[in-house]
């Protein structure tokens, strides 16, 4: 009897649910035909969003040339206004990498023009630094938060022949055929 009541209560969960289901299909059939004339703008925005979260987690765990090392404050005890300065004990601080730091600070407080000046010299700044792919995608992020799309694909397309094998090579492409759809 127990099995009897069971079965009846899922066919009619299902019958309940299957209802709502073409009611649902229904409602997003009507939002998708009005989606279809409002611009790509809001989906390529939120694809930038997750390309930017791969690409600062990806400065994060890139490595660079130079160890990290001990940093401290000088003049902790010197009295007041006056400004305290900071020393490395050790190898000399990696500046690629403060770099890429001021620029994932620039970008997050939406600050655009400042992180693509730091960034349109990174490369011949730091030649030889391993953040280099990193820089390029980011440069293309942030032309592309700024409204210079076309620069933006522009670099996107530079990064794909400098490093065709790099993980984040498909993610760039993805983007640029989202630049080019938004162009249209």
């Amino acid at each position: 009897m127990k099995l009897l009541i069971v079965i009846f209560t899922a066919i009619l969960a299902f019958y309940a649910g299957f209802s709502e289901l073409n009611a649902q299909e229904a409602g997003k059939e009507k939002g998708r035909e009005a989606k279809k004339t409002e611009t790509t703008t809001s989906g390529i925005q939120d694809w930038m969003a997750s390309f930017w979260s791969k690409i600062a987690k990806m400065g994060k765990k890139g490595h660079t040339n130079v160890p990290t090392s001990v940093a401290g404050l000088r003049g902790a005890e010197q009295e007041k206004g006056k400004e305290l300065t900071p020393y490395w004990k050790g190898k000399e601080q990696s500046k690629d990498g403060a770099a890429m730091a001021a620029v994932e600070s620039l970008i997050n407080k939406k600050d655009f023009e400042g992180a693509i000046e730091i960034l349109r010299s990174f490369g011949q700044t730091y030649p030889d630094s391993p953040l280099k792919p990193i820089a390029v995608l980011s440069l293309a992020y942030a032309y592309t938060e700024a409204g210079m799309t076309d620069d933006a694909r522009l670099t996107f397309e530079a990064f794909l022949k400098d490093y065709p094998d790099h993980e984040l090579s498909a993610d760039a492409k993805t983007s640029i055929e989202l630049l080019r759809t938004k162009r249209k």
